[in-house]
């Protein structure tokens, strides 16, 4: 374990933060705190204000700091008056924030080169009073005190430099991977790095675990981790089984064969048009992209719409006849549903296969369906009435360009988005992708584990 113990000693030196980022980071604090305070004084109630999160209990990594101030309200503030007081406070605070959604709105932006969250919430004592989802952040932060320390504090920055590197961290949706409060717990529970990268090497799915060992709710998930504040909730909810299988994959690589790759993500380049075409050519299928405007919502309500509407479509073309080998979606200023067919053109007839003879009322409806149509039969193959039928559409191309489209299960926004305006690519078009997507094909071309 020589070579193991060398790397999270060249780990550790690299996550944990530089004496002058620490002092960067309290001084920034004491501000917020200060201009909190003034901002709220004038109110005709008393709030409390709260240094949470991965800086407020040392649990950050070395380079990447978010400040989140929360503003604790009564909880006799109406829900409208904890928003618009929230909003006016958090732009007093940060003049140059922008809003984002959480439960309810708050103020995003920078300060002192940092990233800050102002964010409004209710103060509770217990989950069970809670009014919305971040009132628990506060009991978060509680119950984290209580149980760091400097060394599982270290730890818990190495396991977050891990995740990191195995491309899981972030329980955003797009990300669907480990929150930073889930990558805390986890070590706490098995009391040190080396002792995580073994339980989850061994995981066999679906995983629960469970620090108070009293919860009595199941949820279908890969991996459940009981929230010891609220007993209710899934701390691992977001995770998907995915990204669960990279975790044991990579955990049982470092094991294996320790290197210190694993913990930093591999840097992707972008793809050319002629490294393009050569994949093209050298897989023989025939890709067709989907392209259209992004809608103007935030990441957490785009990515589960676009994945809904990949799947959505890729389910429709499978029972239309297409074979899709793969399929992936891209997004930036545009979205991109990218479809890899084994062929765009299909035989313009299908078997159809009708009732068994044995079944004679179910039969006879069946032939005076297809009798005098353009089908093919009906005949008999074996004990059945068989019909080759006419497709609608034996042209991927034909169908994406279609109004069929929009009977497949999409998102609203995505919907609208190509209600106004989409366009397919294909063969040589698909050139015209990588100028804005070379990164996102280049991975596509490049599948690594």
């Amino acid at each position: 374990m020589m070579q193991f113990d060398s790397i999270l000693a060249s780990v550790r030196e690299q996550v944990v933060p530089t004496p002058s980022e620490r002092k960067k980071l309290d001084d920034t604090v004491k501000e917020l705190q200060l201009l909190s305070q003034q901002v709220t004084s004038d109110l005709h109630f008393k709030t409390h204000i709260l240094h949470l999160g991965s800086t407020s209990r040392d649990t950050w990594l070395r380079g990447d700091i978010d400040i989140d101030i929360f503003i604790q309200f009564p909880r006799s503030t109406s829900k409208q008056d904890l928003e618009n007081y929230g909003l006016e406070i958090g732009h007093k605070i940060l003049p140059d924030g922008h809003e984002e959604y959480a439960d309810h709105p708050y103020v995003k932006g920078t300060f002192n080169g940092f990233k800050i969250d102002i964010v409004p919430c209710y103060a509770i004592t217990s989950a069970t009073d809670l009014i919305s989802a971040v009132d628990r952040t506060p009991l978060h932060g509680a119950y984290l005190s209580n149980q760091l320390s400097e060394e599982l504090s270290t730890e818990i920055r190495i396991l977050k430099q891990f995740f990191k590197g195995c491309g899981v961290y972030g329980s955003d949706l797009k990300t669907q991977g480990v929150s930073g409060y889930l990558s805390e717990l986890i070590v706490i529970l098995f009391g040190s790095f080396e002792n995580t990268i073994e339980e989850m090497s061994k995981w066999v799915v679906p995983v629960r675990l469970d620090l108070n060992g009293l919860s009595k709710h199941f949820f279908e998930s890969p991996l459940t981790f009981i929230d010891p504040v609220d007993p209710s909730r899934n701390v691992a909810a977001a995770l998907s089984p995915a990204n669960l299988s990279r975790i044991q994959h990579y955990s049982r690589e470092l094991l294996s064969r320790p290197r210190i790759e694993l913990f930093y993500p591999l840097s992707m380049g972008s793809i050319t048009n002629d490294e393009l075409q050569a994949h093209l050519i050298n897989r023989g299928t025939s890709p067709v992209a989907i392209i259209f405007p992004t809608p103007n919502i935030t990441e957490d309500e785009l990515y589960p719409q676009l994945q809904k509407s990949l799947s959505g479509i890729s389910d429709l073309l499978t029972r239309q006849g297409f074979n899709i080998i793969r399929c992936d979606v891209f997004s930036n200023s545009n979205s991109v549903f990218f479809f890899e067919f084994s062929s765009i053109e299909i035989p313009s007839i299908e078997r159809h296969d009708g009732p068994p003879l044995s079944s004679q009322p179910h039969a006879s409806a069946f032939i005076d369906k297809y009798t005098k149509t353009d089908a093919y039969g009906p005949f008999i193959d074996s004990d059945h009435y068989i019909v080759e039928r006419f497709r609608e559409f034996n042209n991927a191309i034909t169908f994406l360009k279609s109004e069929t489209i929009f009977t497949a299960r999409i998102g609203p926004d995505i919907e609208n988005a190509l209600q106004t305006h989409y366009d397919v690519l294909s063969e040589s078009e698909l050139l015209n992708l990588t100028t804005n997507f070379g990164t996102h094909l280049h991975s596509y071309f490049n599948p690594t584990l």
